[in-house]
């Protein structure tokens, strides 16, 4: 049983939800700032915006509850949250918003844009199991679409086709199942202690963005705690973004290899996701840092190939400084580790030359400290050790650093396409994708 097939009708739009009561609150145990009847209406996946008609019985304390957020801009809980009960009889939480206000003689009117939609459900139709549901709007265009047509496919016996995918990560079954005749994609995935709530249901999708090269993002999320209670959300689901295909790690070159890649490909990102953790310890419930640099790259596609260039060459040093503490193969570890120490004697020597000089001390300070981080292993090191272990190439080295040094210091990128920086812009989103998978080569080995 899933519990999200009660909820499937909020993946299509337009959607309105009516609203015989409808509230805006701020503080936790404090009054309303307003209540009355309105509606939350879902234009279209990505939007969800609301109306709220009524009178605050106190108009001070609702000014300045109202204010809050302009006072406190950096406080995201100085936000006022919208709460309901729709025409069903469902209690809804819309979460924080920045509302406007309309003020006539015959009332006030706000509206303003809200981010998901949450309830909570208890009923026969809910799953049993405790574990996480999504569903993922099937979007023209989408590369996700193209491909997971093909992955899911099981070709049974009698001519009979069915389009799932069952696996098991990190003690949880995860199931994917392919629905064409509903334009969604299901996956449901069993909570485990390396795959817990609410985790979960954030770290399912971020190897599809990295693979795919589109936010792709759940529509609708269920959070099953397996004594009959679910929370229910209905999230934002981006569009497609032209142009970003360059991002996808998995792209057309990849559809010659074979199923069983592509879901190793899904498991390693997965899993290494699910690994990470935040400074304290904890797992991390945003995006992890890999998947944020393809966000980037993703969003960058939006702007000019100017703004491309800056963001893949950042994000091809954020993966560097990513690898470099494990960059030096065992072979040359020895040889590296010999070459360091004489580098770092010749350093201390220079350090105390310097130290003698009795002129001005702050720029004594300034070279002594241009004397360590010649210690340091800089990016283009980095790279080049890469290079000889056959991560990357020569000529992905030499686009970067044309790329790298031209944006970084106010050279524009021609609007127009030319053969020469179209062939780097490409050799830098092939870099990208290599230390990609050097990354997940090296999580996979422990």
């Amino acid at each position: 049983m899933v519990t999200l097939d009660r909820w499937r009708e909020f993946a299509a739009t337009p959607k309105a939800l009516v609203f015989p009561r409808l509230e805006l609150i701020g503080r936790d145990h404090a009054p309303p700032i307003v209540a009355g009847a309105g509606e939350i209406r879902m234009d279209t996946p990505s939007q969800f915006a609301f109306t709220l008609s009524g009178t605050p019985t106190d108009i001070g304390y609702a000014l300045r509850e109202l204010n809050r957020h302009r006072d406190n801009p950096y406080d995201a809980q100085a936000r006022p949250r919208l709460i309901g009960i729709d025409a069903a009889g469902i209690s809804w939480s819309g979460g924080y918003t920045i509302p406007h206000v309309t003020t006539r003689s015959s009332g006030w009117t706000f509206g303003g844009e809200i981010e998901s939609l949450l309830t909570n459900e208890q009923s026969a139709a809910v799953s049993l199991q405790a574990g996480t549901e999504l569903i993922f709007l099937l979007r023209i265009n989408d590369p996700m679409v193209f491909h997971l047509a093909r992955y899911t496919r099981d070709d049974r016996p009698a001519g009979e086709s069915r389009r799932e995918k069952v696996m098991e990560i990190l003690g949880s079954t995860v199931h994917f199942v392919y629905e064409d005749s509903r334009s969604t994609l299901l996956i449901t995935a069993s909570h485990s202690p390396d795959f817990p709530a609410p985790y979960a249901e954030n770290w399912l999708g971020e190897p599809l963005r990295i693979l795919f090269g589109q936010l792709i993002y759940p529509r609708i999320v269920a959070r099953n705690f397996g004594d009959g209670r679910a929370q229910v959300s209905v999230r934002r689901s981006p569009g497609i973004i032209r142009g970003a295909r360059w991002v996808a790690l998995w792209g057309e070159d990849d559809l010659t290899q074979d199923n069983s890649a592509f879901w190793s490909t899904y498991t390693r990102l997965l899993a290494l996701i699910a690994h990470a953790r935040g400074k304290d310890g904890s797992p991390n419930f945003e995006s992890n840092k890999i998947t944020r640099l393809y966000e980037e790259c993703i969003q960058a596609a939006r702007g000019s190939r100017w703004v491309w260039a800056l963001t893949f060459a950042s994000s091809i040093e954020a993966l560097v400084k990513m690898l470099i503490p494990k960059e030096l193969i065992p072979a040359q570890a020895k040889a590296d580790e010999i070459e360091a120490k004489a580098h770092a004697s010749n350093i201390a020597a220079l350090v105390e030359h310097i130290d003698l000089w009795s002129g001005d001390n702050r720029l004594k300070q300034i070279a002594i400290r241009a004397a360590h981080r010649s210690a340091e292993i800089t990016t283009i090191r980095a790279l080049r050790n890469l290079k000889a272990h056959g991560v990357i190439t020569a000529a992905q080295i030499s686009a970067w650093e044309t790329m790298r040094h031209a944006v970084m210091h106010g050279s524009l990128v021609s609007s127009y396409s030319t053969k020469e920086e179209d062939e780097q812009l490409l050799a830098l989103a092939a870099m990208l994708h290599a230390l990609t998978r050097e990354l997940l080569r090296r999580s996979a080995a422990g």
